[in-house]
């Protein structure tokens, strides 16, 4: 419930940023000639998922990710994102220590609405694997003889999943009230991850997979956080 209520906190925040930001840079559209631009033909963006919002709802985890997009004639955008993570959930299995860490990437493509000016939604579909590695550190107690501690590994483990994407992203034109150049834009995700197939086994399983989550839930929400630095290519 904590974590819950601090993720609604954030995102408020969030949001009441870019309300301001947005109210400062609409001043600007309306008032000055030169911020009316034409659109862009082809553009190439780079995306760094900076706060990791996701990981508050899983203990221990770390997690990079960062994306590159093709932006065709201001409406669609071709997408590849990439990311590594480790995660160490606590409540996996009991008396057992567990780490699920490695690699994973997304295609997909994104349709952009203006909403207002710099100030877009974006809806779009990925799809996604995950190559992995599992291990499991256990310990056997015993009365009579000393406690034996076991450990289970097993590498390059595969999943692979398919993701619905909504996105709130605003074209940042003016920072700490200094007017910067149209580079820089700043966003929200909300992805719902629907599990495909993964490696897993009747006894021991799987329990969760980079760049998705729990395995145990079949339609997998996450938030992300992001900074997008456009550069205009035609």
């Amino acid at each position: 419930m904590l974590k819950s209520k601090l993720i609604l906190l954030i995102l408020l925040s969030f949001s009441l940023i870019l309300t301001k930001v947005s109210a400062q840079d609409s001043t600007a559209v309306n008032t000055t000639e030169k911020d009316k631009k034409v659109a862009q033909t082809l553009s190439l963006g780079i995306a760094f998922d900076y706060l990791k919002l996701h990981t508050l709802l899983i203990d221990e985890s770390q997690k990079w990710e960062g994306a590159l997009n093709l932006k065709f004639f201001d409406k669609v955008s071709a997408i590849g994102e990439y990311g590594i993570a480790e995660l160490r959930p606590e409540e996996a299995y009991n008396n057992a220590d567990y780490i699920s860490s490695g690699k994973y990437y997304r295609v997909g493509v994104d349709y952009h609405l203006t909403v207002i000016p710099n100030n877009f939604l974006l809806l779009g579909l990925r799809y996604a694997q995950a190559s992995f590695d599992e291990t499991i550190s256990y310990e056997i107690e015993n009365p009579v003889f000393p406690n034996e501690t076991n450990e289970l590994s097993r590498p390059n483990l595969k999943a692979t999943w398919f993701e619905f994407v909504m996105s709130s992203e605003k074209n940042v034109r003016r920072l700490f009230g200094t007017e910067i150049p149209d580079i820089l834009s700043a966003g929200f995700k909300f992805r719902l991850k629907y599990l495909q197939e993964y490696d897993n086994f009747d006894i021991v399983k799987v329990k969760n997979i980079p760049g998705y989550g729990r395995t145990n839930i079949a339609l997998n929400p996450e938030f992300n956080l992001y900074i997008k630095f456009r550069i205009p290519l035609f």
